[in-house]
């Protein structure tokens, strides 16, 4: 009987077929013994791309990504957004991704199906995710946009998210208010759909949310208190969003603001508008 990883090709090729995709993306590890006692898992991606109906071109790379745990998932965005930066998938396609079992996260073979939409397309694009988990920008981007479009009992609202480093961000942190988040004893993580509701609550609040890299809220009535004399912004932005400009050219930050005024969301990155939403 042929291996396990050949039935799982060949259903990946005709999913891949049925639904239209335009690529397919094969990860596996790459066996070398100078990797294995490596906190990395270093492995193979393998992108065939459509070009014709019944034609696929293969672009075959090395990259690396932190180890697994039994039982975890790959961080197939992750993964994706390498094949992003690297211009071999681009906006608007359909993926089937194809995992197999050497990469030792307890599965034989898995297949996702994955849609490259507007907004991770653009945080691959502008590499936020280099220092952020992706998954905690996506979240918040989608909060952000949510919180923007809906307001809050009846009116418009504006708040800012800021993420990165605490050891980098706590110099410019100044409470406002009685932190909401202190002292929780289970970490709160915005990625977490429960707390959502909490979440737009406490935007109503002066102030900013401020989170680590991995999506934990460290704390919202949050001000920073930063020069703003380098900013280089259009007239008409308040200091919320020059605060912001701010913190992310004097750290590796990343801030997303809601505008009170229209709730348009806006991604700051090196002290620059890089996103519009």
């Amino acid at each position: 009987m042929p291996p396990i990883e050949t039935f799982i090709g060949t259903a990946a090729t005709k999913i891949a077929k049925d639904i239209k995709a335009d690529a397919i993306v094969s990860i596996e590890k790459v066996r070398s013994e100078e990797y294995e006692e490596s906190d990395e898992l270093h492995i193979s991606v393998s992108i065939f791309k459509k070009t014709s109906p019944k034609i696929y071109n293969k672009t075959e790379y090395k990259t690396k990504i932190r180890k697994l745990e039994s039982g975890s998932m790959i961080p197939i965005k992750d993964i994706l957004t390498g094949a992003i930066n690297r211009k071999y998938i681009e906006q608007g396609e359909k993926i089937v991704c194809v995992e197999d079992g050497s990469l030792g996260a307890g599965y034989t073979g898995v297949i996702f199906i994955f849609d490259v939409d507007e907004i991770f397309f653009k945080i691959s694009k502008h590499k936020l995710s280099e220092k952020i988990n992706s998954e905690v920008i996506e979240s918040i981007i989608n909060l952000a946009s949510e919180i923007g479009i809906e307001g809050r009992e009846g009116r418009k609202i504006g708040t800012a998210f800021v993420i990165g480093e605490p050891s980098e961000l706590t110099r410019y942190m100044k409470q406002l208010i009685i932190n909401p988040f202190y002292n929780y004893e289970t970490k709160q993580k915005i990625t977490d759909p429960d707390i959502k509701e909490t979440i737009k609550e406490f935007a109503q609040l002066d102030g900013a949310f401020i989170l680590d890299t991995e999506g934990q809220i460290i704390s919202s009535g949050t001000y920073i208190d930063i020069d703003t004399s380098e900013v280089k912004l259009a007239t008409g932005f308040g200091t919320k969003h020059r605060a912001c400009a701010a913190i992310t050219k004097q750290t590796n930050a990343i801030a997303i603001t809601i505008s009170s005024s229209g709730g348009k969301v806006r991604v700051f990155k090196n002290g620059k508008i890089i996103m519009k939403i």
